[in-house]
């Protein structure tokens, strides 16, 4: 092999090993990344952030898009695709927030009017919760059961209301009323809650809200949390970036790889200028470290590598 070839091999080991190896993350922490705030006694950081605390020059923003929350009067707020909710716990360590319908809670006796819509939001109802339902002004209902007095909005004694848990409703029948809500409140709630204390018990619980867990590594984040970044977006075109730990801002991943793979393709070009019988051996170089790094770099082709080899 002649001198020259052997120094391309050279850099192609230096290059590719130092990739697999160097990265831009994990060399500053998540706190100063992507800062801590307070919202009353709510303690916000990634993967949430606060929307009044966004403004940089560069309009990207730590966290996942739709995790931004408001903070009111020392109260912190989530909009979600159905509804508003107070935030009144956010658990780091299981991945799990608590929220509470804002209509409800200066109610004596609270009625939640719209199911809980979660959409594409990285979230799921919790193991935590279980399910109530509300049959709201009801003019057909099972015989046996005691209706909800405070929702009494008629004078007319055959419109009434009711709530059970959900799933224990009489199978088959034929209920119509105005409204059907299933409301999740948390478990630990109606633990000494009877059939009978249901109808009385329940407000509290509804006030006492629920419980969503979310999902890391969803969807974009996955690739960028797994390499030691921190999900962001832009917040014109709502795309999302990868923060890494120097503080960069990256496409999808904070591994070197791409970038020193960028410039291993440059040396490609100059010398397969003199050495094109040796072109599948530096292919298949590159495909050895590609693999052994597990970069996520695109297959070098025959048609691919003609556009960078110059005749």
């Amino acid at each position: 092999m002649s001198k020259p070839l052997q120094t391309l091999f050279s850099l192609l080991s230096i290059i590719l090993i130092t990739s697999c190896y160097g990265d831009s993350s994990n060399t500053t922490s998540s706190s100063t990344l992507c800062p801590i705030s307070h919202c009353g006694n709510i303690s916000i950081h990634y993967p949430f952030w606060i929307k009044s605390h966004t403004t940089n020059i560069r309009d990207q923003f730590c966290g996942y898009p739709n995790f931004g929350l408001e903070c009111s009067q020392n109260k912190t707020i989530i909009n979600l695709p159905s509804d508003t909710y107070y935030v009144t716990n956010i658990n780091y360590e299981n991945n799990s927030i608590t929220l509470v319908d804002i209509d409800i809670l200066d109610k004596k006796c609270p009625r939640v009017r719209k199911n809980v819509t979660l959409s594409d939001f990285p979230l799921s109802f919790s193991k935590l919760d279980v399910n109530l339902s509300f049959y709201f002004n009801c003019s057909s209902h099972p015989s046996n059961l005691e209706p909800i007095g405070c929702f009494r909005l008629s004078n007319d004694e055959n419109i009434k209301s009711y709530v059970l848990m959900a799933g224990d409703e009489a199978e088959g029948y034929n209920w119509k009323c105005e409204d059907h809500v299933v409301v999740s409140v948390k478990v630990d709630e109606l633990n000494d809650v009877s059939v009978g204390g249901l109808i009385n018990g329940f407000g509290s619980a509804i006030k006492n809200g629920f419980v969503l867990d979310w999902r890391k590594g969803f969807e974009d984040c996955a690739q960028c949390e797994n390499s030691g970044g921190y999900c962001g977006f832009v917040k014109n075109s709502k795309k999302s970036t990868c923060i890494c730990g120097n503080g960069s801002f990256v496409a999808k991943s904070c591994k070197k790889g791409t970038l020193l793979l960028n410039c291993f393709m440059y040396f490609i070009r100059v010398f397969a200028q003199y050495f094109d019988h040796y072109v599948d051996i530096i292919i298949s170089q590159v495909y050895i470290y590609c693999y052994t790094c597990k970069y996520d770099f695109p297959r070098i082709t025959p048609s691919l590598f003609s556009k960078i080899y110059v005749h």
